[in-house]
C-alpha cells in the first residue's frame, strides 16, 4: 500500500505477522482392502458412513469424516482434517480418490471455493509380491488450503520394494510424507515428516520379530536421511498386543537400532515407555480402555497410535508440537466397557465435545463409525509457528446475518484516516499460496468506518479457514 503498512487484527492494536496455526492429524485404518469378508461385502470403495456422499447418506452427513471435524478437543479447536493417513486401502484409483471427491463435495455444499480442498498423494504405495490389495497399501489425504505436501517417500526394506515380505517383516510398504505449512517457503523451521505404517498382525513370535523389523526399518530410515531436529510423528495400525513388545519398544528406543542418538518415540498414553501394559485382554482399567481403537463393534485391542519424537511432544520452540491432552481415540473417552460396541448407550465420548450445531449427532457418529470401519480413528491436534501475511481471523462464523468486527491500524498503531480507508480493499482466499489475483475482492461485502472493518462474508462457514488482506485498491 504504497508508504502504508496496514495490519488487519482482532482487536484494536497491530499485531505481529507471526502466527500459531493448528493442524488435526488422523490415524485411520479403514478397512477398504477386502472382498467377501464376514464382517464387510466387497470393501475397496469407501464402505458406508466414512464420508458424503455413500447410499443412505446426504450433504448433511459427511460420516466419520464430517464427525472428526466437529469435535472440539482441549485446545478449543473443532476444525476439518488436515492430514488423513489411511492403512487398508486397495489403491489409489479406487479407495483414495472417492475420499477426496467425497470430502471436496460435502465441504463444497458450504464453500464453493471447498471444491479443490483435498487432494491425495499421487505415489501409489505397494505390499508384499508387488500387489495392492488383501490388507492393502498405506495411502494420505490432506488439505491443501492448510498444509503442503513435499515429498512422499516409500521407506522399503534393504534391496528395496521387491523385498518387502518375510525377510525383513515389512509386508506393506511404510511412506514417509513430509509437509509444511501452506502458503510459507519450507524451512527446517516449519517442515515435519510422517510416517505412515501398517505393521504385521498376529500373536506368534514370528509376528513380533515382523514387528520389530519394520520398526527398525522406519527408525534407521529416520536416522539416516532425517535431520537430528526432524519433527516426526509416526502413525499406523502398529497391531500391538503389549507395551513390552519389541517392535514398539523400537519406535520408544534412545537411539535408532543402527546406533545414533536420534528420532526417539513418545507414546502420549505411555510416555514413560512402561513395558508392562496389556492391551489384548479383558480389562475394567479405564486408562487401558481408552486407548482402545478396535474393533469398533466390539472394543478389545490397541492396534492404532500415532507416536511422535520428544521434540514434538514437549513442544520444543521452533516447529510442530503436539497440542496438549488433544491425542485420543475417537469415539471412545474410557466410557465403554471391554468388548462393548461403540454405538453402546453408555458411550459419553462425544456427548459434550461436538461443537455447537454441529450437523452430526453423537449417536448418528457411532453408527457411521461401526459403518466405515471396524477400526477407530486416532486423532490429535498439532501447533505450528509460522510467519506469513496476512494475519488470520479466527474461528466461528461469518455469514451475512453474523459478521465479525475489526479493528484495522497503521503499523504505528495511528488510525486509519478516512483518505486510507477509501483506497484500501479487502481480499480474501482459504489458500495462503494463491497469487492475490486470484483472491476475492471483498468490496461489496464490507463496511469499513472509522478503521474498523465488519466482514459478512457468506462463503466462509468455518469450512474452510480463511485469510484476508488489506490491499491498495486496483
Amino acid at each position: 500500500m504504497g508508504g502504508m503498512a496496514l495490519f488487519l487484527v482482532c482487536g484494536l492494536a497491530p499485531v505481529a505477522s507471526a502466527q500459531t496455526r493448528t493442524f488435526r492429524v488422523v490415524c485411520y485404518n479403514i478397512e477398504d482392502d477386502i472382498t467377501n469378508h464376514s464382517f464387510k461385502i466387497d470393501a475397496t470403495t469407501p464402505l458406508p458412513g466414512l464420508i458424503f456422499p455413500y447410499s443412505g447418506g446426504s450433504t448433511t452427513n459427511g460420516g466419520v469424516l464430517e464427525g472428526i471435524g466437529e469435535e472440539v478437543l482441549a485446545d478449543g479447536v473443532a476444525q476439518p482434517i488436515d492430514i488423513l493417513a489411511l492403512e487398508e486401502t486397495s489403491s489409489n484409483p479406487q479407495t483414495v480418490a472417492p475420499i477426496v471427491a467425497g470430502l471436496n463435495a460435502f465441504y463444497s455444499v458450504t464453500n464453493p471455493l471447498a471444491s479443490n480442498m483435498y487432494a491425495m498423494s499421487t505415489y501409489q504405495a505397494t505390499n508384499s509380491g508387488g500387489t495392492n490389495d488383501g490388507n492393502g497399501p498405506n495411502a494420505l489425504v490432506y488439505n491443501t488450503f492448510t498444509v503442503q505436501l513435499l515429498a512422499s517417500v516409500p521407506v522399503d526394506p534393504p534391496g528395496g520394494a521387491a523385498n518387502l515380505g518375510a525377510t525383513y517383516g515389512e509386508y506393506r510398504e511404510v511412506m514417509r510424507y513430509e509437509f509444511a505449512p501452506a502458503g510459507v517457503t519450507p524451512a527446517a523451521s516449519n517442515e515435519f515428516y510422517i510416517y505412515v505404517s501398517h505393521y504385521k498382525s498376529g500373536t506368534t513370535s514370528t509376528d513380533m520379530t515382523d514387528r520389530n523389523g519394520e520398526a527398525q526399518i522406519i527408525r534407521n530410515d529416520e536416522a539416516n536421511n532425517l535431520p537430528a531436529s526432524a519433527r516426526v510423528i509416526y502413525v499406523g495400525d502398529y497391531n500391538v498386543d503389549t507395551s513390552g513388545e519389541a517392535g514398539y519398544q523400537t519406535i520408544l528406543a534412545a537411539t535408532s537400532p543402527g546406533g545414533v542418538a536420534q528420532g526417539q518415540g513418545i507414546d502420549p498414553l505411555n510416555v514413560s515407555g512402561s513395558t508392562t501394559i496389556d492391551w489384548e485382554s479383558a480389562t475394567t482399567n479405564k486408562s487401558i480402555l481408552v486407548m482402545l481403537t478396535e474393533e469398533d463393534y466390539e472394543l478389545r485391542y490397541r492396534d492404532d497410535l500415532q507416536i511422535m519424537t520428544s521434540n514434538v511432544y514437549y513442544g520444543v520452540p521452533g516447529g510442530l508440537s503436539l497440542a496438549t491432552n488433544t491425542y485420543h481415540a475417537f469415539g471412545n473417552n474410557g466410557s465403554l466397557t471391554y468388548g462393548a460396541s461403540v454405538t453402546a448407550s453408555t458411550n459419553t465420548a462425544l456427548a459434550s465435545d461436538l461443537e455447537e450445531g454441529a450437523p452430526l449427532s453423537a449417536a448418528m457418529i457411532y453408527l457411521d463409525l461401526t459403518n466405515a470401519s471396524d477400526h477407530l480413528p486416532v486423532v490429535a491436534d498439532y501447533t505450528i509457528p509460522v510467519s506469513v501475511p496476512p494475519v488470520k481471523l479466527g474461528g466461528g462464523v461469518l455469514s451475512a446475518t453474523n459478521g465479525f468486527k475489526f479493528a484495522l491500524s497503521n503499523a504505528d498503531g495511528s488510525a486509519v484516516t478516512s483518505g486510507e480507508e477509501s483506497r484500501i480493499g479487502f481480499y480474501a482466499t482459504t489458500n495462503l499460496a494463491l497469487a492475490l489475483s486470484n483472491w476475492t475482492p471483498l468490496s461489496n461485502s464490507v463496511l469499513l468506518t472509522n478503521g474498523v472493518l465488519q466482514v459478512n462474508d457468506s462463503n466462509s462457514l468455518v469450512y474452510p479457514q480463511r485469510y484476508y488482506r488489506a490491499v491498495e485498491r486496483p
